[in-house]
C-alpha cells in the first residue's frame, strides 16, 4: 500500500469541499417573491419560510425578483427543475389576471403544481370622511345622485383594484371612474386632498387615516366581518353576495413535481399557517391565515377565472 502524503490529503480535501457544499446547497429551498424587499407580501413570507425551515428542517431562502407584474419570478419558477427546491410565492395579479389578460404570457397555469394556500386579504370601500354617506346603502345613493362618476384609485389597467371597482359599479348600478397611481402611498394623500372620493383597496393602506376620522371606511369584501375590524360591515350583509373577493398569496412549484415533495412542502405550510405567531401577525394586518390541501389554491384559482373573468371579458381588457 502506498503511503498518503499530507499534501495527498489537503488535495483530496480541497477536491471533496466543492461536492460536499453541492450537496449542502441543493437542499437549500428557495421562494421566490414577485416584489422588492420590505413589502407586506416580503415580510410575511419570510416570517412563514422561518417556520418551515424548521418543521422541514431545511433552509429557506427568500429570493426577490420584482418586475413585469410577477412575470419574471413566474417565468423562473416555471422553468426550475421540478424538485421542490423552486418554490413562487405567487398571487392573484400574477397568475390568474396575467392569463386571462396577456395573450404573450410566457407561461401558463397548468405550467405549475399548487403547493398551499397561505392567506387572503379583502378589499374595502373607503372614501373621505368629509362626503356624506355613513353606510354601503348611504353610498350607493350618494354615487346615484353624483352628477359624475365618482372616482376610485387602482394599481393600474388589470389590476384588482381597478376590476373590484368595476364589480362593485356594476353589483351596485352606480358609476365610477378608475384613476391609476403608482403605489397607495400618492393615492392616499390624492384621498385625503379631495382629489378622489373612494379606495378599494386592501384597508390597511388607509386604516390609519380611518382611525383618525379622515376617511371613514364603509365595508369589506370577505364573507365575514374581519377581526381587526368588527365594527365594519361586508358588503354581503349589505346585500351585495357577489361583492365577495379578496387577494391572495400561495406557494407553487413547476408543474411535474413529484407529489410526495408537494405533499411534504403543504404539511410545511400548513403548520406554519396554523402557529399563533403567524396568525397574529397576519390577523394586524386584516389579512386571513389559511391552511389546507393544495387542492384549496386550485379550487380558489377556478372562482378567480370565474369571477374576475367575466369583468375581463365584458370590459375587454387587455395588457398585451
Amino acid at each position: 500500500m502506498l503511503p498518503v502524503s499530507r499534501r495527498m490529503l489537503l488535495t483530496a480535501a480541497g477536491l471533496a469541499m466543492p461536492a460536499l457544499a453541492q450537496a449542502q446547497s441543493a437542499r437549500t429551498i428557495r421562494f421566490v417573491v414577485p416584489f422588492a424587499a420590505g413589502g407586506l407580501t416580503d415580510i410575511a413570507t419570510r416570517l412563514i419560510a422561518q417556520h418551515m425551515a424548521q418543521t422541514l428542517d431545511q433552509t429557506i431562502v427568500v429570493e426577490n425578483r420584482p418586475g413585469g407584474n410577477a412575470i419574471i419570478a413566474s417565468e423562473a419558477v416555471a422553468r426550475a427543475p421540478k424538485d421542490g427546491l423552486t418554490v413562487l410565492v405567487g398571487g392573484t395579479a400574477g397568475l390568474p389576471l396575467n392569463v386571462m389578460m396577456r395573450r404573450n404570457l410566457p407561461y401558463r397555469l397548468e405550467d405549475f403544481a399548487p403547493v398551499a394556500l397561505l392567506f387572503d386579504g379583502p378589499l374595502s370601500l373607503t372614501i373621505n370622511a368629509a362626503l356624506p354617506p355613513r353606510d354601503i346603502a348611504g353610498f350607493v345613493a350618494f354615487a346615484k345622485a353624483s352628477p359624475n362618476p365618482l372616482r376610485y384609485a387602482t394599481n393600474g389597467t388589470g389590476s384588482v383594484s381597478q376590476l373590484f371597482g368595476m364589480l362593485m359599479a356594476g353589483a351596485m348600478g352606480i358609476e365610477l371612474t378608475d384613476v391609476a397611481y403608482r403605489g397607495n402611498g400618492p393615492s392616499t394623500t390624492d384621498l385625503l386632498a379631495g382629489v378622489i372620493e373612494i379606495s378599494v383597496e386592501a384597508p390597511t393602506t388607509t386604516i390609519e387615516h380611518v382611525r383618525t376620522g379622515r376617511l371613514r371606511l364603509l365595508g369589506l369584501s370577505f364573507a365575514e366581518r374581519a377581526p381587526l375590524l368588527p365594527e365594519i360591515p361586508t358588503f354581503k350583509e349589505a346585500g351585495y353576495p357577489d361583492l365577495v373577493a379578496g387577494f391572495w398569496t400561495a406557494l407553487l412549484c413547476p408543474a411535474g413535481t413529484p407529489p410526495e415533495v408537494i405533499a411534504r412542502l403543504n404539511d410545511a405550510a400548513n403548520k406554519a399557517m396554523e402557529s399563533e405567531v403567524i396568525h397574529q401577525r397576519l390577523a394586524s394586518e386584516a389579512l386571513r391565515a389559511i391552511s389546507g390541501p393544495p387542492d384549496l389554491l386550485s379550487r380558489q384559482m377556478a372562482q378567480d377565472m370565474a369571477q374576475w373573468g367575466r369583468v375581463i371579458r365584458e370590459k375587454n381588457i387587455t395588457l398585451d
